[in-house]
Order: C-alpha cells, then structure tokens, then sequence
C-alpha cells in the first residue's frame, strides 16, 4: 500500500545531534555532575521522565530564550535531510515530526522543511526568559499515541504511514505505523526487530525504501 502521511523523530534522525538538551547543557557547561545525573537516574528507573525533563529544565531558569536559540541554531541538519523531505512531499506524502526535544529547535526545523505537522516539548518563558518549567507534549514512551491521534484526525490508516527514528524512544511510533524505518539505531533491540534499517548516515535511503514498499501515491 502507498505510504501517504510520514513519521520523524527529530534528534539523531533529521539532525545530527543525538540530544538538543544535551547538546544545550554542554554549551552551557552544566552537563558533567548535574544533568548527567538527572538522565541516569531516568535510565535506572528512578525518576520518571516528566520529572527528569523538569529536573533538566530548572537548570535553565533565567535564562534568556534567545540564548538558547542561539545554540540550538547551530545544530546541523542530517545529511540527505532536505532532499529526502523534498522528495517525500514531491510524491504527496505528508509529513511529521514527533520528537522528546525542544520545541526552539523542532519548529525551526519544522518551517525550513516544510513539514506538515510537528510535536515536541515547549520550554515556558515569561518575558524573554525561561521559568525552568517544561510542558510535555511528547512523552518518552507514548509517541505510538500520537501517531493513533494523528492518523485518525488525518484520514490515514495504518498501513499508508512510515516512520523514522533513531533510539528507544521510537518504539512505540514503529509499532503504530505499516512501514517503520530505523535510522542508524543506538539499540541492538531495534536492528533485530526492525526490517528496515538505514546504515550508511543519509536518509536518502528512506526514499528509496518508501518507493520499494508500496511505491507513491
């Protein structure tokens, strides 16, 4: 069946930066014994992931916002990026990003791809600054969700959607889609599980596969 609506994480997937917040917290110097701690204790299972992300937002309160977008504009695109959004579009397949990371970053991302629709997490500010409060909009394991709700508020089965992700986090979207595509995985669980898998650091292939599975609408 022809894929019509397109599914990407952002973080190690569109970019080439694993983390934003990471990638922020060692631009700030606050990474090493502070943030570093708060995702270890994430990954041991001993704080949640809401209370991680509002641990790793409390470092930046006071921060100016602009200074942050200043960094995360630095963050580059992953190679074959835009060319593989343009041909996906240039088929009349839909796109969407859903991504844990910062909304600074991902609606940037968003309005120079031209991508339909995207979901991330939104640092709140008050005049120009940020008040080290969070709002969850993607949460770390529920991403399959917002795939559903997307779907169905879009008219799309399930079997005319692919995604594209890079790490755990993603499962949940490649469980909700017809064509799930990984792109250079960090887990071992994903490259057996998985049937399409992207090595080679271009997403170009993802064209390629989305054309071999169904081809275009």
């Amino acid at each position: 069946m022809a894929i019509k609506l397109a599914f990407f994480d952002c973080d190690g997937t569109l970019t080439k930066v694993k983390s934003s917040w990471e990638y922020v917290h060692r631009k700030l110097n606050i990474w090493d014994e502070k943030a570093d701690r708060y995702q270890a204790l994430f990954r041991a299972g001993e704080i949640n992931y809401h209370e991680f992300c509002r641990r790793d937002a409390l470092l930046w309160r006071g921060l100016p916002v602009n200074r942050v977008t200043e960094i995360l504009k630095d963050i580059p695109y992953q190679n074959g990026c835009r060319e593989t959004i343009l041909a996906l579009q240039e088929k009349g397949i839909r796109t969407v990003i859903l991504s844990t990371g910062l909304s600074l970053l991902i609606n940037r991302v968003r309005d120079e791809l031209g991508i339909d629709i995207a979901f991330a997490n939104d640092l709140l500010s008050d005049n120009g600054y940020l008040t080290g409060e969070i709002q969850i909009n993607v949460d770390f394991d529920k991403k399959g969700l917002l795939v559903e709700k997307t779907l169905a508020s879009m008219g799309v089965a399930r079997d005319e959607s692919c995604a594209v992700g890079d790490g755990e986090g993603d499962i949940g979207m490649f469980d909700a889609v017809g064509l799930p595509i990984a792109f250079c995985p960090e887990g071992i669980n994903l490259l057996n599980t998985i049937q399409h898998v992207v090595k080679n650091q271009s997403l170009l292939d993802v064209v390629r596969i989305v054309g071999e599975h169904g081809g275009y609408i």
